[in-house]
C-alpha cells in the first residue's frame, strides 16, 4: 500500500470515527481545587482497559491491549509505550482512591483511539494466491532424459503444497490459496480468476506467486530467476464496470496509480524472493536475478505478482536437483523467507521507498 492509498483510508476513518463522543460524559466527576476528576477505575473501565499501582514508588500503568502509559503520582509526566511523553494534569490519591483529572482522561482516550486507527489503517496481507504451474494434460517443460524423466507440473505441485503448509501453519489469520492442489489442468484465465475473484476489506492486500520451471534448447542453461510486470505494460486495475463508486473520469488516473503502486511491491517482493534463494540455495543453482516481463499471469492478476522460475528441468544436473525432495525443501524454504520479508515490510516497517 502506497502514501496515497494510505491517506484515502485514513480519511474514511477520520470520516467513521467523527460522531463518536466522549466515553467519559457519563462517568461521575468530583470537583476539587477547580479541577474536575475521575475516579481512575472508572475511566479505566470505559476505555475498556486495566490498572495497576504501587503504593510504594507511588507509579502506575495503564493497559489497553498492547498500549502501555505509565504514571507517577502528582506528576505531570505520562509515559507512552515507554518512548513517546504525554503532558497533563497529574493523577492524585485521595481517601485510598486513584482519581484523574477529565482533562487527561480525554487526551489518554484520544492516544488510545489514535493507535487504534493506526493499526486499522496499517496494510495488511490478508490473501496469499499461490499458483502451481501447468497440470494435468499440461505437463510444461520436460527434461528427458532416457531413465529419467521429470516434468514442470510435478516439480511445480510438490513445491506450492509445502508452501502452502508453511505458509497456511506460521500464518493462520491469513488465507492461503492454491491454484491446484493435484495433477489437475486450469487455464491461464481460470488461475487469473481465482486470485482476482477475491473482495477485500479496507487495507487488505492480496499478492500472487506463481512457481514454474524453466527449459532451454542449451542444455547447459541453469539458475533460478523471478519475473515481475513489465512496468511498460499499462493494465487495467478497475473496469468501468467495476468501478460503480467512482467517477469515469478520474478512472485513467486511479488505474495509474495502482498500477505504479503494484508495479513497486512487484518489484520488491521479486528482490526478496531472488536473495532468499540464493541465501539458501548458495552455490548448487546459480542466480539469474529479477526480470521484467509480460507473462499472462502477471499481467492480468490486479496486485503485486511474481513468477518464479525454480531452475532448468532440461539442464542434466539442475534435473536431478530438482528431482531432489530436500532441495526442494530448500526452494520452498527461500519462496516462504522471501514472501515473509515481504509481508514483515509491508505490515511493519515505515513503507517509505521500495
Amino acid at each position: 500500500m502506497s502514501k496515497k492509498t494510505a491517506a484515502i483510508s485514513i480519511i474514511l476513518l477520520l470520516l467513521m470515527i467523527l460522531p463518536l463522543v466522549s466515553q467519559e460524559k457519563n462517568i461521575d466527576t468530583a470537583l476539587m481545587q477547580n479541577i474536575s476528576y475521575l475516579l481512575l477505575a472508572d475511566a479505566v473501565q470505559s476505555w475498556n482497559a486495566s490498572a495497576s499501582f504501587d503504593v510504594l514508588s507511588q507509579t502506575g500503568s495503564i493497559i489497553r491491549g498492547k498500549e502501555i502509559i505509565t504514571f507517577k503520582l502528582d506528576y505531570e509526566i505520562f509515559i507512552l509505550n515507554g518512548s513517546r511523553v504525554l503532558v497533563g494534569k497529574p493523577i492524585i490519591f485521595k481517601d485510598g482512591r486513584l482519581y484523574i483529572p477529565v482533562e487527561t482522561a480525554g487526551l489518554i482516550r484520544a492516544w488510545f483511539l489514535d493507535r487504534e486507527n493506526e493499526q486499522k489503517t496499517k496494510g495488511r496481507v490478508a490473501i496469499i494466491v499461490i499458483d502451481a504451474g501447468h497440470g494435468g494434460k499440461d505437463p510444461g517443460a520436460i527434461g528427458d532424459y532416457g531413465n529419467f524423466k521429470l516434468a514442470e507440473k510435478d516439480v511445480t505441485l510438490i513445491i506450492a503444497k509445502k508452501l502452502y503448509e508453511l505458509l497456511r501453519n506460521n500464518f493462520p489469520d491469513k488465507k492461503i490459496i492454491l491454484t491446484r492442489s493435484d495433477d489437475s489442468y486450469k487455464t491461464l484465465e481460470e488461475r487469473v480468476q481465482i486470485a482476482n475473484d477475491h473482495s477485500l476489506a479496507l487495507n487488505e492486500a492480496i499478492i500472487y506467486i506463481s512457481i514454474h520451471a524453466n527449459a532451454s534448447f542449451n542444455a547447459h542453461a541453469k539458475g533460478f530467476e523471478v519475473w515481475y510486470l513489465d512496468p511498460d505494460y499499462q493494465r487495467t486495475v478497475i473496469t468501468d464496470t467495476t468501478a460503480v463508486t467512482y467517477d469515469k473520469d478520474v478512472l485513467p488516473v486511479i488505474n495509474s496509480m495502482l498500477q505504479e503502486e503494484y508495479i513497486v511491491e512487484s518489484v520488491y517482493l521479486a528482490r526478496q524472493i531472488s536473495a532468499s534463494l540464493a541465501a539458501v540455495i548458495g552455490a548448487q543453482s546459480p542466480s539469474r536475478g529479477i526480470r521484467p516481463a509480460q507473462w499472462f499471469v502477471v499481467r492480468n492478476t490486479k496486485m503485486p505478482a511474481v513468477l518464479v522460475e525454480v531452475g532448468f528441468v532440461t539442464n542434466p544436473e539442475e534435473s536431478k536437483l530438482l528431482a531432489d525432495s530436500a532441495y526442494l525443501l530448500k526452494l520452498t524454504q527461500g519462496l516462504y523467507t522471501g514472501i515473509i520479508s515481504f509481508i514483515d515490510y509491508f505490515e511493519n516497517q515505515q513503507r517509505k521507498s521500495f
